[in-house]
């Protein structure tokens, strides 16, 4: 016995601790009860507190243990749809998307295609084709059409049909209802390079060939 308390003064001097000493962490809850026993032994015996005041406690430890469960579960949700979508998105890299925003990557060869997303019918439908420095290289009638959807594709050549250097382009659409030109929204293909994950909020976003980033909800078509 004399070795053994020998041993475990040496330790304690020495500062180790001991491996077969298990430590033990205290919950919240084993930390509320402890303060609530304290506070039943050293409470006034003349003026008592009421059973209310400490079911009032425990309730309002309750919903704060509640809450704090909920908000892990929340967590835990929130990071597995995070990975989900990411994996999804991930299998985007090298297929092409409709994006938003009208700018597209001319490649040598390649058209470039999109749609048009029509508010309503008109009598006559006009794309402008403009290039990096802001100069318009191509108009490209669309006529007639009825509202929703309307595809379109350029062949990269300007208005004397000589092709165009690869780069980054923008095409802008008009349309005409009744004695007014009224923007639309055009969605162009592009492709996908990578993705990048964010933190919270953020979310998810798509890197477009020679068209930066945009958010994985904005994409409308994966082609």
């Amino acid at each position: 016995m004399s070795t053994i308390n020998n041993n475990v003064a040496l330790y304690d001097n020495l500062g180790l601790s001991r491996s077969n000493e298990a430590k033990v962490e205290e919950t919240k809850e084993d930390q509320f009860m402890q303060l609530l026993i304290a506070q039943l032994k050293n409470q006034d015996p003349l003026e008592p507190q009421e059973n209310g005041e400490f079911l009032s406690q425990l309730a309002q430890f309750e919903t704060a243990a509640g809450a704090e469960e909920l908000q892990k579960s929340f967590d835990n949700f929130s990071n597995n749809m995070l990975s989900a979508s990411a994996l999804q998105a991930s299998s985007l890299v090298g297929r092409s998307v409709l994006a938003p925003g009208g700018y597209a990557q001319l490649e040598a060869g390649q058209n470039v295609t999109g749609q048009v997303d029509l508010g309503s019918s008109t009598t006559n439908l006009t794309l402008e084709v403009t290039d990096a420095a802001g100069q318009l290289v191509k108009i490209i009638p669309m006529g007639t059409q009825a509202s929703g959807e309307v595809s379109f594709s350029w062949d990269g050549t300007d208005e004397s049909g000589n092709y165009l250097p690869p780069g980054g382009y923008r095409i802008r659409a008009t349309a005409d209802v009744g004695n007014e030109k009224i923007a639309q929204e055009v969605l162009v293909s592009a492709k996908v390079d990578s993705v990048t994950v964010g933190q919270g909020v953020q979310g998810l976003k798509l890197n477009l060939a020679g068209l930066g980033s945009v958010d994985f909800s904005a994409v409308k078509e994966i082609r």
